[in-house]
């Protein structure tokens, strides 16, 4: 039996004390936030990383100066992000769950437009031997918000996943192609923009360089896409929350759209900004 539940009893009272406050401390695996306080009232709720079983005096007093004055502990801030540092390193690579590859849908088959564009458009820089995988991501709504992402790239797994949303008639061909296009750039650009070292490290990397948008605007179809998503987003938006179908898709710019959105450039930004917003995820 783990020890674990013993210990987690044991911090609590102690921090109970030091705090003057009810605390009760949860052990776990987290790798990401390795400490999570949480209010409840009075009374606080603490999650860290197991390891924590194992630090060392100095550390455990900065934990509870951190916890008693947050930021302003500069000290013990400083002294808990060294630890943290150095005990992410001993957690090695993360586990993760292996990925169920699906790329024929009801409607369109990525792994069918991913072959296609790689011939077209990166034939030599996404050779035979470099295979990213193309999947349709998990089927689900989404929360009411005003973006969605309808594709990402992961880097680290070299795979992209391209939101099911656009797996229905209503979803033209060529705009399926081109999310998968963009997510492809993705591949080619990232592996020339992102030096070695740093890459799976944390260091965020700009996701639509002047490079990537360069070449994005001299696809093929890249106006005739970013015209029928500035007048089917709300559609779409409609269809991932709901889980039904689109209806009443339109082909083209509405003359309120096309007022508002005026110029390349701007119809550029608003597309980015709608349909792989870097705030949300890192596509």
């Amino acid at each position: 039996m783990s020890a674990l539940p013993a210990i987690a009893d044991e911090w609590s009272a102690e921090l109970s004390a030091q705090l003057e406050r009810p605390v009760r401390v949860h052990f776990g695996n987290a790798r990401r936030n390795v400490i999570v306080a949480k209010a409840h009232g009075r009374s606080l709720e603490l999650r860290l990383n197991r390891h924590f079983t194992t630090a060392p005096p100095d550390v455990r007093d900065a934990l509870v100066k951190w916890l008693r004055s947050g930021r302003r502990a500069a000290r013990a801030c400083k002294r808990l992000d060294e630890w943290i540092d150095e005990m992410s390193k001993t957690l090695g690579a993360p586990q993760r769950r292996p990925v169920k590859i699906e790329p024929r849908g009801d409607a369109y088959n990525v792994a069918e437009l991913a072959r296609e564009v790689r011939a077209a458009c990166f034939a030599d820089e996404l050779p035979e031997d470099i295979e990213t995988r193309v999947t349709w991501g998990r089927r689900g709504t989404v929360p009411a918000r005003r973006s969605i992402q309808l594709g990402s790239y992961e880097f680290e797994r070299d795979l992209v996943r391209i939101h099911p949303v656009l797996d229905q008639p209503a979803v033209p061909r060529f705009f399926v192609r081109y999310v998968v296009f963009h997510e492809l750039l993705h591949a080619v650009v990232d592996r020339t923009e992102v030096p070695a070292p740093t890459r799976g490290r944390g260091k965020r990397r700009v996701h639509h360089s002047p490079e990537f948008r360069r070449r994005e605007a001299a696809y093929a179809d890249w106006s005739a896409a970013t015209a029928w998503q500035e007048a089917n987003i709300k559609a779409l938006l409609r269809s991932a929350r709901s889980g039904k179908p689109m209806r009443g898709a339109r082909a083209t710019l509405s003359a309120a759209a096309k007022e508002t959105v005026s110029g390349a450039k701007s119809l550029a930004k608003v597309a980015q900004g709608w349909l792989f917003p870097d705030s949300l995820t890192d596509d």
